[in-house]
This record gives structure tokens, C-alpha cells and sequence, in this order.
């Protein structure tokens, strides 16, 4: 009996010892080297947050861009919209001396971070469309195509080095300027308008690649995660820091048991590999990309970003682009020639330096087609299906909101002059 109870409370020693030996080995704080880039000087992104923290915001309504309580037909006075700009000339030219260097995001390496300046940048590119509009109500239409150049250069240069938000604000700012680039096509004459395609091209071509700012995305997870192991009770309020996971991500009950015990290494190993995929998969065309899987592991993909709306974002912006782009350099053809080319193969050199190709194909150029005396030029869009220029449509949707570029799983052609960012 006695021999009983002694074996028993060996084995009970050995499992309690080999529990609390899995336990620490599966809470050893892993070693990740994660790079740190070398930021150039001067640093056009300084000039940037600068330009944001100069910037005045709008509190009047001197533009429908700025009017929170913007109704259709209000008039707004040129002079008011001039004096405003006045109090940002310096914010202005910050933007403009900052587009003249390198640029390069701070490298993030912590949930903790906050992007204050983000907000000031949308705000600076609503700026520079007003400038464009009171420029073409001065008649300076050139002027005006030269201020929402800057605007579309400094929407593609925000995302330089940033991780994976500061490609969406990216996103956001390109929008803006893509619009009103789109609607001073009509207002272009033969020079401005030859100068606004090749320009176009230059800084699409130049654009930072979306897949680096899902590589950027990767090193912010991994430190972020590395700095949750080794201050739960700081960043998650709890002293459990697989506790405080499962509070922060909303894991659900029935992935409890995995949580508790996934050792930290496997954990950091699973969101690199589901990075590493998302991070090859950016690389490819919108329409070769792959709708990926999870990793299997809850707590990994729980603190993952979806990657779905992501590339969606960045191909409609990217198609809008090549689009507005070509209509600059068919509306200088026009204008010189008297007539529209027969095929895009005509713009090349004099308006463009190559066929423009369409971005959710990859490979295919856009497609066009002489109409008389106009001309119809679309992609291809999400679906990948040519509908001869059948454009999206959203049924539920008025006014100009029906031709919106708004989901991934939309039907039909992003048709240049209608779908609009």
C-alpha cells in the first residue's frame, strides 16, 4: 500500500515536472532578426510630416472637397478658395521640395505605433485638388493638371518603405488625384496634355510595388508579436499573454486548447510562412493571385491581415491610372492629328513610351476601339472576362456611385470615363 502511494506520487512528480518543462519550452521568446532600413538624407517623407504639421484645415467649406455639408449646385467663391490656400503656401511647398528627394516610410516595429501624420496627408492631397480647381477656374488649366500631378506623385510616394496601412493610404490619395486628373482630360490642350501622359507614366512606372509593403506588413507582425511575448501586462492589460491574445483577437473557445499550447516559435513561424504567401502572391497580377487558405493555426491568422480587399485596392487604382493615362495621350493624338489613332500601337513613342498593359490582366494590353469620331477603352476588370466594354454597374447604388469601383467580386469592364475611383 505504502509502495502504492510512493509510485503514485513519483509519477505525479514526473508528469507535474515534464508539464511545467513543456511549458517553458513552448514560452521561450524566440530570436528574430528583423531588418531595420537605412533611411536616406534628406528623407522626402520628412518633408512630408512637415508639409502635414504646416497644413490649415478647412473649417469654412471652400470647396465641395472640404464641405462636410456639401449639396449639389452650392457655389463656392474663388477668393475664398485662394485665401485658404494662401495660409498653406508652406505646406505646399514642404510637399513639393519633399517630391524632389528619396522617400522612405520609418520602419514600424510595434502594435503600439499611431500615424498621425496619415490623416494630414489626405488632407494635403484634398488641398491640391482645391488648388487644381481654382486654377482651372482661373483658366490655367495646365496649372491645374500640373497641381493634381503632384498630388497623384505624392499619393504613390507616401507608400515608399511603409507597411501595409501606409499602402492603403497610398490607395486613398491616388483616388483623389486620379479623379481630378480624369475630369481635366477635356480641358487639356495638345502640350498639356502630352505632358500629362508621359508624366503619368513616369511616376506609375516608378511606383512603390504593393508586395513590399506586405514584406513591411511582415516585420511589423513578427516584432509587434515579439514585443505582446515580452510585455503582455503592459500592451494586453492581462499578465497572460496567451490570455491577453485570446481577449485582444476574439479567438474563439473551441481554438482555446491550441492557443494554450502553440509554442511562441510555431507561433512566429506560421505568420512568416502565411506573410511569405501573401508576399508572393502580391507579386503576381491581380487575376494570377490566389485566394489563399489560413494557416491552420487560429491564433496566427487571427493576428494577420486579410489580403483580399487589399489587392483589390491597389489593382482598381493601378487600372485607373493606366486608363487616365492613356486618355491624356489619346486626347494629344487627337488634337494633333484631327482624328483618334486606330490602335493604342499608334501612341507609341510620341505620346506614350510603350502600349499601356491592362493591370488585372498583367500581360494583355487595354483594350480600345475606334467609335467614329470617339473612342472606347476599358480593362478587363475583376471578373477577367472581356465584355467589349460592358462597364460596372451597381444596381443599388445612384448617381455617380453606380459606376463606382467599390468590390472585388463586381461584373463587367472598368471602362475608362465612366467607372470612376
Amino acid at each position: 500500500m505504502k509502495t502504492t502511494a510512493l509510485r503514485i506520487i513519483g509519477y505525479a512528480l514526473v508528469l507535474c515536472l515534464v508539464a511545467c518543462g513543456f511549458w517553458y519550452w513552448i514560452n521561450i521568446t524566440p530570436q528574430v532578426k528583423i531588418p531595420t532600413p537605412v533611411m536616406p538624407s534628406p528623407n522626402g517623407y520628412d518633408y512630408f510630416v512637415r508639409a502635414g504639421a504646416a497644413f490649415v484645415s478647412d473649417d469654412k467649406g471652400v470647396d465641395e472637397v472640404t464641405d462636410i455639408e456639401f449639396v449639389k449646385g452650392k457655389k463656392y467663391p474663388l477668393a475664398a478658395k485662394e485665401a485658404w490656400l494662401k495660409k498653406n503656401a508652406k505646406a505646399f511647398q514642404l510637399l513639393r521640395e519633399g517630391l524632389k528627394y528619396p522617400v522612405l516610410h520609418p520602419a514600424v516595429r510595434s502594435f503600439s505605433a499611431l500615424f498621425p501624420e496619415y490623416a494630414k496627408f489626405r488632407g494635403l492631397s484634398r488641398a491640391l485638388e482645391i488648388e487644381s480647381h481654382a486654377r482651372g477656374e482661373r483658366g490655367d488649366w495646365n496649372g491645374a493638371v500640373q497641381s493634381a500631378l503632384v498630388d497623384y506623385h505624392f499619393g504613390n510616394q507616401v507608400a515608399s518603405g511603409g507597411p501595409l496601412i501606409a499602402g492603403l493610404v497610398s490607395v486613398a490619395i491616388r483616388a483623389m488625384s486620379l479623379r481630378e486628373l480624369g475630369n481635366l482630360v477635356p480641358h487639356t490642350d495638345t502640350t498639356t496634355a502630352k505632358m500629362a501622359a508621359f508624366s503619368m507614366e513616369k511616376i506609375y512606372d516608378q511606383r512603390y510595388p504593393s508586395y513590399k509593403n506586405w514584406q513591411e506588413e511582415k516585420w511589423l507582425k513578427i516584432a509587434a508579436t515579439l514585443e505582446l511575448m515580452k510585455n503582455p501586462s503592459q500592451l494586453l492589460h492581462n499578465s497572460s499573454w496567451r490570455m491577453g491574445i485570446i481577449r485582444a483577437f476574439d479567438i474563439s473557445i473551441f481554438d482555446y486548447p491550441q492557443v494554450l499550447i502553440i509554442s511562441k516559435r510555431k507561433l512566429l513561424y506560421n505568420m512568416a510562412k502565411s506573410m511569405d504567401a501573401k508576399i508572393e502572391n502580391a507579386q503576381r497580377p491581380y487575376l494570377k493571385q490566389q485566394p489563399l487558405t489560413t494557416s491552420g493555426y487560429p491564433l496566427a491568422d487571427a493576428m494577420l491581415p486579410d489580403d483580399k480587399r487589399a489587392r483589390w485596392n491597389w489593382a482598381r487604382s493601378d487600372t485607373q491610372s493606366v486608363e487616365i493615362m492613356t486618355m491624356y495621350a489619346l486626347r494629344a493624338y487627337k488634337m494633333e492629328k484631327g482624328h483618334y489613332p486606330a490602335n493604342l500601337k499608334e501612341l507609341v513613342p510620341e505620346y506614350l513610351k510603350k502600349v499601356p498593359i491592362d493591370p488585372f490582366d498583367g500581360i494583355a494590353p487595354l483594350h480600345y476601339q475606334l467609335q467614329g469620331n470617339k473612342y472606347l477603352l476599358w480593362s478587363i476588370g475583376p471578373d477577367g472576362v472581356d465584355n467589349h466594354g460592358t462597364p460596372i454597374i451597381n444596381f443599388n447604388k445612384k448617381g455617380r456611385a453606380r459606376h463606382l469601383l467599390l468590390f472585388p467580386d463586381s461584373k463587367g469592364d472598368v471602362v475608362a470615363g465612366i467607372n470612376i475611383p
